[in-house]
């Protein structure tokens, strides 16, 4: 059969239906589209006008958990970036300085259990907040799969960062390889909960129809995933490089931090985005006053 109209964004729309968030006049839009001002899907704002009830079929039925959720999934792996820098960079300025690195080495592995910690708190309330029992609703719109590779994600990182604090305790700890080890360890795990994450901002942003910052966010945890796998892995090579040289060692230093501070900026994107999508879960999809 020959499709009902050329477009695969359905047939035009005649009506002048106001946007339900931006109030755009989208006579002229395709109705399977999006609006060209704000990006909230036309049909949406069709629905809306014709029975503003439908206005809360995408709100969770426990918004403040899944709000909570979104924003410590996006909080957490800054948190754990942010912490563990601290002792490279206060290394680096007392190498500057002419002093001795003894202070930043004893803030360095506890930032480990800090990070961990933040870490799996953040699965946790991943694993809670947008479960079954509390929003079976959003949970099913955002797809179980999809949570599920979050929180382990999240778990899975948490494991290593915990795990390497646990033997800087034992004799382990004395070998100066431990840092890179538990540095290193954290390439894989870092990488699966950035790309899981993408699926689930994209998602909820959609479903909260904070359509652009859904998107964004999407697209944004897929290129800190990368940028962060270079920054892991510059930082290791690091020690590789000193068989070098000096000077090659500095550069690839150099270049590690340089991308450790292009992945933070990337991740408080993230989380600027992941705030926008959380404050969207816990306010009405669209709000029938302007209706009435």
């Amino acid at each position: 059969m020959p499709a009902a109209h050329p477009s695969d964004d359905g047939p035009v729309l005649d009506a002048h239906v106001r946007c339900a968030r931006c109030r755009y006049d989208l006579a002229g839009c395709r109705v399977l589209g999006a609006c060209p001002e704000c990006g909230l899907e036309v049909v949406a704002s069709v629905a809306a006008s014709s029975d503003p009830g439908v206005s809360g079929l995408a709100a969770p039925q426990q918004p403040y958990a899944a709000s909570t959720a979104i924003v410590a999934a996006t909080a957490a792996p800054l948190v754990a970036l942010l912490v563990q820098g601290s002792g490279p960079a206060m290394r680096a300025v007392d190498a500057l300085a002419g002093r001795g690195s003894s202070f930043p080495s004893q803030v360095e592995r506890p930032s480990w259990l800090v990070s961990g910690a933040a870490l799996a708190v953040a699965g946790v309330l991943v694993a809670r907040g947008l479960g079954e029992a509390r929003n079976p609703s959003l949970r099913a719109g955002l797809g179980a799969g999809r949570v599920r590779r979050l929180s382990g994600s999240l778990v899975a990182w948490a494991a290593v960062l915990l795990g390497g604090f646990v033997a800087s305790l034992t004799p382990v700890g004395g070998f100066a390889s431990l840092r890179i080890a538990v540095i290193a360890a954290q390439l894989l795990p870092a990488v699966w909960m950035l790309w899981a994450l993408g699926p689930v901002l994209g998602r909820a942003g959609a479903l909260s129809r904070a359509y652009r910052e859904g998107r964004h966010g999407k697209q944004g945890s897929e290129l800190v995933s990368m940028v962060l796998a270079g920054a892991i892995t510059a930082q290791v090579g690091t020690v590789a490089a000193q068989g070098y040289g000096e000077d090659i060692a500095t550069l690839v230093w150099g270049l590690g931090s340089a991308l450790s501070v292009l992945a933070a900026i990337g991740l408080a994107y993230l989380l600027a985005n992941g705030w926008v999508i959380a404050t969207a879960l816990r306010s009405p999809v669209i709000d029938p006053r302007r209706f009435r």
